[in-house]
């Protein structure tokens, strides 16, 4: 269940206690990801996990916000690779994770793109959303990536899976940059 940081605690909290018997595999950014007072108070009326931190881009701004905001023990770390300054900073993120009590497997790129999913194959982390029948044309996988595997040979595949999607290619071709021939 997925709140996109949308809630004050109040909303937050009834929504906790309503989600709760569900067993959710994760309640997805209830709050402000940097309103710590809300995450803090919120833990206490919900049992399981969060997925947080979608909303952080930066290396900088993981060490000094996230990884005090959270519980290693329950909580999913979910940031975004496509959205974080791309794949250096992502590891860069990623790094500062490694060096905390954080486990590998509690981190799942966001996004549901063919970038998480090569991510997931390559770096060995606890997982990867993935929706690619959504966000079109920009989101999802490949063309005719589809089933899981065909997912598992998509994530041997380079890029985000911008490269092989014709509908993209149709609504960016017009957009191009052409070459310039004076400055004047």
């Amino acid at each position: 269940m997925d709140a996109n940081g949308r809630f004050d605690l109040q909303t937050a909290v009834a929504y906790a206690h309503a989600l709760a018997p569900y067993g959710l595999r994760w309640y997805e950014e209830p709050g402000d990801p940097l309103d710590f007072q809300l995450q803090a108070k919120l833990a206490s009326h919900y049992p399981g996990p969060w997925r947080r931190e979608k909303s952080l881009f930066s290396a900088r701004r993981t060490k000094s916000h996230t990884l005090r905001a959270t519980a290693a023990d329950r909580d999913i770390l979910q940031f975004d690779c496509a959205l974080s300054y791309g794949l250096v900073e992502y590891l860069r993120i990623t790094g500062h994770v490694e060096g905390t009590w954080w486990s590998p497997n509690r981190c799942i790129p966001h996004g549901g793109h063919q970038m998480s999913l090569n991510i997931r194959r390559r770096f060995g982390v606890g997982g990867n959303e993935s929706y690619p029948g959504i966000f079109q044309p920009f989101g999802g996988f490949a063309d005719g990536i589809t089933g899981r595997r065909k997912l598992r040979q998509a994530a041997g595949d380079s890029g985000v899976g911008f490269e092989a999607k014709d509908e993209l290619f149709r609504v960016m071709k017009p957009l191009r940059i052409t070459r310039a021939t004076s400055w004047e």
